[in-house]
């Protein structure tokens, strides 16, 4: 049978799911920002008067590289949050379409629940009734034997008479011819 939608627990339904946390990636797409922070440790502190000339010397040796991948990172995050925003607008618009579908064919189970319902009361009754014209039939059939059989009987008894008269009215009438 259908299970109405205010029936089911509300801890039966599962959370729904959440968008993937992208708070991080949108933090460090830059990797530019990289170089801005000291290293740490003994080593870090060592070097720490040639860091100023290093970077530079870094900056100047791979700054196209870094700003191609800086304009790469900044892309492919701006996809992946176009993409997620995307996905989490279709999930809210199926949700809505399937609790509409939900509700239009669960009025319509609810329906056909009561039209069911109905006539399986039908079908008991017709089953009742059929029942009780066996039984009439049965009890015709029992009744129209006991009849027979009485009549028979009857009968039999009849033709016993019958019988026995004869046979004595025989017997009487080949005692007469005897005397004769």
């Amino acid at each position: 049978m259908h299970m109405k939608l205010e029936s089911i627990p509300p801890d039966a339904v599962p959370e729904a799911p959440r968008s993937p946390d992208r708070n991080i990636l949108n933090e460090r797409w830059n990797v530019a920002r990289a170089l801005d922070t000291p290293p740490q440790g003994p080593l870090g502190r060592l070097f720490a008067p040639l860091r100023k000339p290093l970077l530079r010397v870094l900056r100047f040796a791979l700054g196209p590289f870094v700003e191609y991948q800086v304009e790469m990172n900044s892309a492919q995050v701006q996809f992946d949050n176009d993409i997620v925003a995307y996905m989490d607008e279709r999930m809210d618009r199926l949700a809505t379409h399937y609790d509409q579908m939900l509700g239009l064919h669960g009025k319509r189970m609810e329906e056909i629940d009561e039209r069911h319902l109905i006539l399986q009361q039908e079908l008991i009754q017709h089953v009742h009734d059929l029942i009780k014209r066996i039984d009439f039939v049965f009890e015709t059939a029992e009744q129209n034997h006991l009849y027979l059989e009485g009549s028979l009987r009857e009968l039999r008894e009849a033709l016993q008479q019958r019988a026995t008269q004869m046979g004595s009215s025989a017997t009487r009438g080949s005692s007469s011819e005897d005397e004769s």
